[in-house]
C-alpha cells in the first residue's frame, strides 16, 4: 500500500512565484473551490446560530469574519475563528441588523402601498422609484457596515461613516454582491421542492463570501480615506490581536 501512502502525501504542483494574482471573479472561483469544505461547515454553523432569529445577524457577523479571512488567504480555524466573532459582534451585529430590518421594513411597505396607488395615478411612481432607492441604499450600507464591523475596530459613528463611504464610493461590486445572494435565495424558491436542501449546503456561506468579498475593497478604500493611512489592506491592531 505504499504506493497509496505516497499518491495521498506528495507534494502538489504548487503556485509559481511569478503567477499573476487573481483578481475579480476568477479570485471568487478560486477562494470558492479552495474553501469548498470549510464552506460547507461554516454553513451549517449559520444555520444552527440563526434558528433563534434574533441571533441571525450575529451569525451573519461571523460568517463575513470567517470568509474575510477566507479572503485575506489566511488560516481558518473554523469552530473558534467563528465562536470568536459570534460573541465579539452580537450585541453591534443585533443592534445594527435590526436597524437595517427596521428601515428596510418600513421601506419596502412604503413601496407596496405607492405601488398599489400608482396603478391609479402616475403621480405616486416617483415615491415608489423614491423608496425603492432607498432600499437599495440601506441594503448597500449594511452590508459595507458588517464587513467593517468585522475587519477594524470601529463603531458607532464611525463606523456608520465607513460603511455610507464605501456604498457611495463602490456600489457597483457591492450591487452585484447582493443580486448573487437574492439570486441564491431566488433560485431556492423558484425551483423548491427541488433546490430543498440548497439552505442546508451552501445558500448561507455562499451568500457571505459573496457580500463580504463584494465589500472587501470598498470597506477597505473607505477605512484608508477616513483614517488617512496608505494602505488599506493592512491588518489593524485589534485584528492581529483576536487572530493571535
Amino acid at each position: 500500500m505504499n504506493w497509496l501512502t505516497n499518491w495521498m502525501t506528495k507534494e502538489g504542483p504548487g503556485i509559481l512565484k511569478n503567477a499573476p494574482k487573481k483578481k475579480g471573479l476568477a479570485l471568487f472561483a478560486f477562494i470558492l473551490v479552495r474553501e469548498a469544505w470549510d464552506l460547507f461547515r461554516l454553513n451549517i454553523l449559520m444555520l444552527v446560530f440563526s434558528i433563534p432569529v434574533i441571533t441571525a445577524p450575529a451569525a451573519l457577523a461571523a460568517g463575513i469574519s470567517v470568509t474575510n479571512v477566507m479572503i485575506d488567504d489566511e488560516n481558518v480555524w473554523l469552530w473558534r475563528d467563528f465562536r470568536r466573532a459570534f460573541a465579539r459582534h452580537f450585541v453591534k451585529a443585533t443592534v445594527w441588523g435590526l436597524l437595517a430590518a427596521l428601515v428596510l421594513g418600513l421601506a419596502g411597505y412604503a413601496v407596496y402601498i405607492y405601488g398599489q396607488l400608482a396603478q391609479h395615478a402616475l403621480v405616486y411612481v416617483l415615491p415608489v422609484a423614491i423608496g425603492v432607492c432607498v432600499i437599495a441604499l440601506v441594503a448597500m450600507v449594511a452590508i459595507c457596515l458588517f464587513s467593517a464591523m468585522t475587519r477594524f475596530p470601529l463603531s458607532g459613528a464611525k463606523l456608520l461613516q465607513v460603511a455610507l463611504l464605501a456604498a457611495i464610493a463602490r456600489p457597483l461590486p457591492v450591487l452585484a454582491g447582493l443580486a448573487f445572494t437574492l439570486a441564491l435565495w431566488l433560485v431556492h424558491i423558484v425551483f423548491y421542492p427541488v433546490t430543498v436542501f440548497t439552505p442546508v449546503v451552501f445558500n448561507f456561506s455562499l451568500g457571505a463570501l459573496a457580500l463580504a468579498f463584494s465589500a472587501h475593497k470598498a470597506t477597505g478604500f473607505a477605512f484608508s480615506r477616513i483614517n488617512g493611512t496608505d494602505n488599506p489592506n493592512a491588518k489593524t491592531t485589534a485584528t492581529a490581536q483576536t487572530r493571535a
